[in-house]
């Protein structure tokens, strides 16, 4: 059903080029061989060439993404469905910045998706880090938390330099994540928008091949910390702290799977996660990695940091410490009821070609994959991650 589904439809992508939306345009192109083409939005000169993939030149900060008329006119003839994967994932942005790289684009892709002449839906990633606000539940319903103040909110953020409500989310980042889910809900209520929170993606199960991963955020940069970086020390917590993740190759399967089941419906919220199903605690993650020293309060850590012999290591140590916080303590169940639904009717060869069902993974098997590559790929001691672990 999958492959007929997509028969001779006409695909949008944006962020074609970075992790998850390249292996998103790898899964189409080798497994939808009846696609009838695929539009991929880049600001770089993009690398795959393929008779099926149109390079359009955009910038997706800009309104309409900064694409002329024409071009416009032609999407909003051809189009069927639209990813809209691209994202700032650093948190080195102030809030208005990350409003501007990471809740307009979203607008905009919405915007665009309702002139479509034949739109069946439009999958708008998020992050699981949108929903950090919640306080007093570890279960984390696959919803929008609508309040109906977001127009108020990015009117003051764009008009002076306020903060908003900034002090209710870890960082910039997951508010301006969660601003683009509720703002995106009020303007399109019912339009079929599928808009997907996607954990940590880290290497892929299957495709294109077991361990495929980039190591310069998110879960893959915090083992890159600990296998080649020598990072060792760790507070107590994170022996059961639970932070979630995906593999890529499942997570690309969940939004195509989705972007089916929701197709002609209205707005909906997916999980792309698999701790509702199936993860090792996150303490038993970073010990695949290599060996962990845990210590019972932070104080005890960063005591046992200042003692060590290397200062660079030291240094790398409390870092990703800081930078890791919120996982090494939080105990975040993303519930995953609403992705799981095309298990219904994915057929016994759609679900052997785009598996969606994170109980198949062995999770074991898939880290040691991915620090295996790892270190066939490089012997270079990391700097750390990019400042942030977002999806």
């Amino acid at each position: 059903m999958m492959r007929n589904h997509y028969q001779g439809k006409t695909i949008l992508i944006t962020g074609a080029t970075g992790f998850i939306g390249s292996v998103l345009l790898q899964t189409l192109l080798t497994k939808l061989p009846g696609l009838r083409k695929v539009y991929c939005l880049y600001r770089n000169a993009p690398s795959l060439q393929d008779p099926r993939v149109t390079w359009i030149r955009g910038n997706t900060s800009e309104p309409a993404w900064g694409l002329g008329e024409d071009t416009l006119n032609r999407l909003r003839e051809e189009v069927h469905f639209i990813f809209h994967l691209a994202a700032h994932t650093r948190w080195d942005l102030g809030l208005r910045d990350q409003v501007l790289a990471n809740t307009l684009p979203s607008l905009y892709a919405a915007e665009l998706a309702a002139s479509c002449k034949q739109l069946e839906s439009c999958v708008i990633t998020s992050s699981y880090w949108a929903a950090c606000h919640i306080k007093g539940s570890s279960q984390i319903a696959e919803t929008v938390f609508q309040d109906y103040r977001g127009e108020a909110e990015l009117a003051e953020i764009l008009s002076s330099p306020s903060k908003a409500r900034l002090a209710e989310w870890p960082n910039a980042y997951s508010y301006a994540k969660n601003l683009a889910e509720r703002l995106v809900h009020q303007r399109y209520p019912q339009l079929p928008v599928v808009m997907a929170r996607v954990t940590s993606a880290c290497g892929a199960w299957q495709f294109p091949f077991r361990g495929a991963c980039r190591y310069d955020n998110a879960l893959p940069a915090f083992l890159r910390s600990i296998a080649l970086g020598g990072v060792r020390a760790f507070p107590e917590s994170m022996r059961l702290a639970i932070n979630d993740a995906i593999p890529v190759d499942l997570c690309v399967n969940l939004l195509l799977a989705n972007a089916i089941e929701h197709a002609g419906g209205s707005f909906t919220v997916i999980h792309c996660s698999s701790a509702k199903q199936n993860l090792p605690r996150l303490g038993a993650i970073a010990e695949m990695a290599g060996p962990i020293d845990y210590h019972p309060t932070y104080d005890d850590l960063y005591a046992a940091l200042s003692e060590l012999d290397n200062p660079r290591v030291a240094k790398l140590n409390r870092l990703i410490v800081d930078t890791y916080r919120l996982a090494l303590e939080e105990k975040y169940v993303f519930l995953d009821s609403h992705a799981r639904r095309p298990l219904r009717w994915m057929s016994a060869e759609d679900q052997a070609l785009f598996p969606i069902d994170v109980n198949g993974v062995d999770w074991s098997e898939l880290i040691v994959s991915m620090i295996d590559r790892m270190k066939a790929a490089t012997r270079e001691v990391p700097t750390g991650p990019r400042q942030g672990i977002a999806a």
